[in-house]
């Protein structure tokens, strides 16, 4: 949102047009007049990235380096699996129709002629009246059609009694049962997960084709932050916790964060770094989003390119900004720790997931009822963070109750560690309410 009579700055970026950086003076104490529709601001956001045309290169790597990443092409099993009949458990490979009327009072004898064991070459052939004992997983003789379980039988090395009778094909795993050569078996888009990267494993495969990671640069501004691990010159100062943590999502969302550091809040600066972004695939600035007198970075990002939303309907978040710059989106996020981590979550996590033509990395929810009611800021989408209790229902039934800890306090980064999950309210609703279910998406799962 760009005002009126505001003072300005002439800034240049190297090697780039001249650009403005208007002084804002807040409208009013909530800042913004109007907001921009969650969904609306990010189908603009997509559709404006989508025009300029991001193709993501495509590289093969072993199965070591290769979980969570996205697969870039069709995997086709190239043989069978199991590649052939094996045993599905120990005992005794028989030809069934040999076991006919076999009972612990009338057993039935055969003769044992080898022993078959996992991984054996399987010369072994059985003719009827004949038994070889084997292994599970050990491949089936020739002749055979069946396995008698070893807890059936009584035998040496020499002969065995089968107590009880067992039909063609009985605890035997067929070739192709599982896959089959040719099967088309995972698609494009694929979330690597490790059961994923087992199954290419388990056909033979030694490297997959993956989509590079988009790069994605990252900054914050503001004068009053310093590195962690630095000494705090004045009790003015903060530790900048946004970028690391933007970091690390745009990590755990399939990119490549580049680290761009801390900008003072000063035009040139933020200009200068934002010019130094245009080389990677996309830009996340911290701060500076707002429309006070030192948010400069809404209108570097007009001037230098196109700001297509600044002001979203959600809190925390509301001042979040977006934009095309060169061609490369850009995402403005709030200084506030929370509201950065959500602005991200509702623009970043997606476009890094379209980048990647994937639907995205797996999310574990559970279904909990609101142990309490909570207002919220009407015509907002709100992002309610939760903490879960273990109870049981009527019938005695395990079910969950979600205690609402905070809807607000975008400052307050403890409100995102501490609590167990957060409840995502998308329908403008002014308040949730005692009883009431709700979806959970769980921040800390392995804690439920």
């Amino acid at each position: 949102m760009l005002l009126p009579n505001s003072t300005i700055e002439e800034s240049v970026i190297p090697g780039g047009p001249p650009i403005t950086a208007l002084n804002y003076k807040k409208i009013s104490p909530a800042g913004f007049k109007t907001y921009v529709p969650v969904n609306e601001a990010l189908n603009i956001f997509l559709d404006s990235c989508s025009k300029h045309g991001f193709k993501p290169k495509t590289e093969q790597l072993p199965l070591h380096s290769a979980a969570n990443r996205v697969l870039a092409q069709d995997f086709i099993s190239p043989i069978d699996i199991p590649p052939f009949n094996k045993s599905a458990m120990d005992g005794y490979a028989v030809i069934a129709a040999n076991t006919k009327n076999a009972s612990q009072k009338t057993p039935v004898s055969l003769e044992v002629t080898a022993t078959a064991s996992a991984g054996d070459a399987a010369t072994y052939q059985i003719k009827s009246g004949q038994a070889v004992a084997i292994a599970t997983g050990a491949r089936i003789p020739q002749g055979a059609d069946a396995v008698v379980m070893v807890e059936d039988t009584n035998g040496d090395k020499k002969n065995v009694q089968i107590f009880k009778e067992i039909k063609n094909g009985k605890n035997i795993i067929l070739k192709g049962e599982d896959l089959q050569a040719g099967q088309l078996l995972l698609t494009p888009g694929t979330w690597l997960r490790p059961q994923n990267i087992g199954l290419i494993a388990s056909v033979g495969t030694a490297s997959v084709p993956v989509f590079s990671k988009p790069t994605v640069a990252v900054f914050s501004t503001g004068s009053e932050l310093v590195e962690p691990g630095s000494k705090l010159s004045t009790n003015a100062v903060l530790y900048d916790s946004n970028r690391y943590m933007l970091s690390a999502m745009i990590h755990e969302c399939g990119g490549e964060a580049v680290d761009l550091g801390i900008c003072k809040d000063d035009p040139n600066s933020i200009a200068d770094t934002l010019k130094k972004a245009q080389q990677y695939d996309m830009v996340i600035i911290s701060g500076g989003s707002s429309v006070g007198e030192k948010d400069y970075v809404p209108d570097i990002i007009n001037h230098t390119g196109k700001l297509l939303v600044h002001g979203v309907a959600m809190r925390p978040g509301s001042p979040t900004a977006l934009g095309i710059v060169e061609g490369k989106p850009v995402i403005s996020t709030p200084g506030y720790p929370v509201a950065s981590f959500f602005a991200f979550y509702t623009f970043g996590r997606p476009l890094l997931f379209t980048m990647l033509k994937t639907k995205g990395l797996p999310q574990a929810s559970i279904i909990a009822k609101m142990a309490s009611g909570i207002k919220l800021r009407e015509n907002m989408q709100a992002f309610v963070r939760v903490n879960l209790t273990s109870t049981t229902d009527s019938k005695g039934l395990p079910c969950y109750s979600a205690e609402p800890v905070s809807a607000t306090a975008a400052s307050l980064l403890s409100t995102l560690t501490g609590p167990d999950g957060v409840v995502i309210v998308t329908d403008n609703k002014s308040r949730l309410i005692k009883g009431q279910k709700v979806e959970v998406l769980l921040l800390r799962a392995g804690d439920i």
